[in-house]
């Protein structure tokens, strides 16, 4: 009877403390909090956070929102972990006190200081002290006004590293005498776009140049709050990070066809039913001193989610899932005639005619 008063002792007790998680070293016990980031908020509905993701620092905060600590790590495969049935990146706690708690995690290509050490802008967070509260973690693009003070130009240096953004849902109980998990999923902030010019005047279709042109973005989107909205501070421009040409040939070697090619990095864009605070995409000919292009370019890359009708995006949300843009037009008599909206991974594309968004 002793024995089995001890046996059955012993199991309450490994039942109450047991922690049933399995790391990639075979360790079945670990107990305390393990936060799962995944990232597949995107167009492929796919994690693809281990291959993307560099850099985590999470930050946590008590149950009203006031700051308590944080964590900074770079990814390592060995941290990775299934959690309920799924292979994902796991930062393992041990040290908070049992209560409830709310998390922000902030992610790029690689950890936060060696993100300030590169080129180009960066993406800077503002440093909390205990106790304040989530309001306060604010993350500011780098730029530098103009000469008049009116707005302010984004380095072209390097493209921008990318940025994430992800939060709990409510508050987490953590016990250190438990396994308790939660997961983060991430929105990508960083965009890109490709732009493609492509000239339709009568014989002159390889008669194009990159170098005649200035492209930017103008927007209003340079300050992210604590849940990853944008608060409004100043006109930011982005130029292009690289510009190049490319041609088409005949069978003797004579250029047919030019496409003159820009890209640009930019942050995130909110889609406003006033078509007026939307990002503006301006393309002027330096040679010919005529803008080429002045559209609203929010409303034109949110038409790429007619190409998922399957799964009902909304605007904002596409927008959101998206992250790499391409826009083609097509220039007759120092203006676009129409534009192609294309997604490369789909082989798909809308036309759009120069009176069809104006």
């Amino acid at each position: 009877m002793k024995i089995k008063n001890l046996l059955l002792a012993l199991i309450t007790a490994v039942t109450l403390t047991g922690c049933g998680l399995v790391t990639e070293d075979g360790d079945d016990t670990n107990c305390g909090l393990f936060v799962a980031f995944k990232y597949d908020y995107n167009l492929q509905r796919a994690d693809m956070f281990k291959d993307h993701v560099g850099g985590v620092t999470l930050y946590v905060f008590d149950k009203d929102g006031n700051f308590v600590r944080s964590y900074e790590n770079n990814i390592i495969p060995s941290m990775g972990m299934m959690v309920n049935g799924e292979y994902m990146y796991c930062m393992h706690i041990q040290d908070l006190p049992d209560g409830d708690y709310r998390f922000i995690a902030l992610c790029n290509q690689k950890a936060y200081e060696a993100t300030l050490s590169t080129k180009g802008a960066k993406y800077r967070r503002t440093d909390l002290s205990k106790g304040d509260n989530a309001e306060k973690l604010v993350v500011t693009l780098d730029r530098t006004n103009s000469a008049d003070g009116s707005y302010a130009n984004v380095s072209n240096e390097a493209p921008l590293d990318t940025l994430w953004h992800g939060m709990s849902n409510g508050a987490v109980a953590v016990s250190n005498h438990e396994q308790v998990i939660t997961t983060i999923s991430l929105t990508r902030d960083t965009k890109m776009l490709t732009i493609g010019l492509h000239n339709l005047d009568n014989g002159k279709k390889a008669d194009i140049d990159t170098e005649d042109f200035v492209y930017y973005i103008y927007d209003n989107n340079g300050v992210l709050a604590y849940d990853n909205d944008i608060i409004a501070d100043k006109d930011l421009m982005y130029t292009p990070f690289h510009k190049w040409n490319s041609y088409s040939t005949d069978n003797s070697g004579n250029i047919t066809d030019a496409t003159a090619h820009a890209c640009l990095t930019f942050n995130r864009l909110k889609y406003h039913e006033n078509g007026d605070e939307n990002a503006l995409l301006v393309i002027y000919n330096k040679t010919t001193m005529k803008e080429v292009a002045v559209i609203n370019l929010t409303e034109f890359l949110a038409q790429g989610r007619n190409a998922y009708d399957l799964y009902a995006y909304s605007k904002q949300e596409y927008l959101d899932r998206a992250y790499d843009f391409y826009m083609d037009f097509f220039i007759k008599n120092n203006t676009w005639q129409y534009a192609e909206v294309r997604i490369n991974a789909l082989s798909w594309a809308k036309r759009i005619q120069n009176v069809d968004l104006q």
